[in-house]
C-alpha cells in the first residue's frame, strides 16, 4: 500500500522501504558483523568471525583441517555455539589464519577471546597485524629473522611468554630501528625498547579472556606510534614514541590468528578462540 502513495508520500515510502532493508542487513550481520556499532566514530568492523558459519572460509591463508576445526558446542563455546580448535602438535604449533584487509589502515584494533586448557604448557604467538606495502599485500610476510627498512614491512604481534604456563601476555614487534642480533642483520621480534609499559600480569589460564590490541601507525619519519593492549578490559600494556615505518606506502593490511611456538610444543595440546572483531579504533 506504500507504494500507491503520490507526490510527499511516495518519498516517505520510500525512505520506510529503505529504512527496512537497512534495518535487515543489519539483522543479518548480527552485533559483531561488518557494519556493526556507530557509524563514522572508527568502530565499525572492518572484519568479523564468530565461527557460527562452521567453516573457515573467512580465511585467506593458512587453512589446516589437521590443525584448525571448527568446533559445534554451544556449553563450551564463549557466545553462540561455535568457536575456533587450534592443534599443537607435540613438535609442531599451530599455524596460522591470515585475513587481508587491502588496501590498507593506518590504526587498526582487534578484539576476540582467548581459553587455555588447564593442561597447557609454554608460551604461543596469538594475535598479529602485518604492514605490506600497498603495492605488494604479501611484503611482510616470511620475514622472521629479517631487519625492517621502513619501506618494506612491519609486524605487531601479542605472544605469550613460556616462562609459565602460559606466560604473560607481550608485545612482539618489528620496526625499523629495532636492536640486531651480533651478527648486525638478523633480527628477532621485540618485547619493546625501553620505553614500553607492562602492568603486573593478568593470568590467562582457566575460562574465556578477553584479549584487545590496538595498533596506532607513526606518520612516515616521525616517531609517534603507539601499541596498546588490554585483558578482560584492563590495560596491561602500552609502548609509543618509535616508528613503524618511513614511507606511507606501508599500511595495516592484514590480521592473522597466530600459533607459532619455536622449536614446537612440547606436547600435543589445544588453544581455544572465539569472537574475533577488527575495527578502526576501540569502541
Amino acid at each position: 500500500m506504500a507504494f500507491a502513495l503520490i507526490r510527499s508520500g511516495r518519498m516517505r515510502a520510500t525512505m520506510l522501504v529503505a529504512s527496512a532493508l537497512l534495518a535487515c542487513e543489519q539483522r543479518k550481520a548480527g552485533p559483531a558483523g561488518p557494519g556493526s556499532s556507530r557509524p563514522g566514530d572508527g568502530s565499525e568492523s572492518v572484519f568479523a568471525e564468530d565461527f557460527e558459519s562452521g567453516t573457515l572460509a573467512a580465511w585467506q591463508d593458512g587453512v589446516d583441517p589437521t590443525r584448525h576445526r571448527v568446533v559445534s558446542d554451544p556449553g563450551s563455546a564463549r557466545s553462540g555455539s561455535h568457536y575456533l580448535a587450534v592443534t599443537y602438535s607435540a613438535g609442531r604449533d599451530g599455524g596460522w589464519l591470515t585475513r587481508f584487509l587491502a588496501p590498507g589502515y593506518d590504526s587498526l584494533y582487534v578484539s576476540y577471546y582467548v581459553r587455555f586448557p588447564s593442561n597447557w604448557q609454554g608460551g604461543t604467538k596469538l594475535i598479529a597485524f602485518y604492514g605490506s606495502r600497498t603495492d605488494d599485500p604479501w611484503s611482510a610476510f616470511g620475514k622472521a629473522g629479517a631487519c625492517p627498512t621502513g619501506a618494506d614491512f612491519f609486524a605487531a604481534m601479542l605472544v605469550t611468554e613460556p616462562s609459565a604456563n602460559p606466560g604473560p601476555l607481550r608485545f612482539y614487534t618489528y620496526y625499523p630501528a629495532m636492536a640486531r642480533e651480533p651478527d648486525r642483520v638478523t633480527c628477532w621480534g621485540r618485547y619493546g625498547n625501553g620505553s614500553e609499559r607492562y602492568e603486573p600480569p593478568l593470568a590467562l589460564g582457566g575460562g574465556w579472556h578477553h584479549v584487545e590490541f590496538l595498533v596506532q601507525l607513526n606518520t612516515p619519519n616521525q616517531a609517534d606510534a603507539r601499541q596498546t593492549f588490554w585483558i578482560d578490559g584492563a590495560q596491561q600494556g602500552s609502548w609509543s614514541g618509535f616508528r613503524f615505518r618511513d614511507s606511507a606506502i606501508l599500511r595495516l593490511n592484514a590480521v592473522q590468528l597466530t600459533f607459532s611456538i619455536t622449536g614446537g610444543a612440547g606436547q600435543t595440546q589445544e588453544l581455544y578462540l572465539d569472537d574475533v572483531v577488527v575495527r578502526r579504533a576501540r569502541p
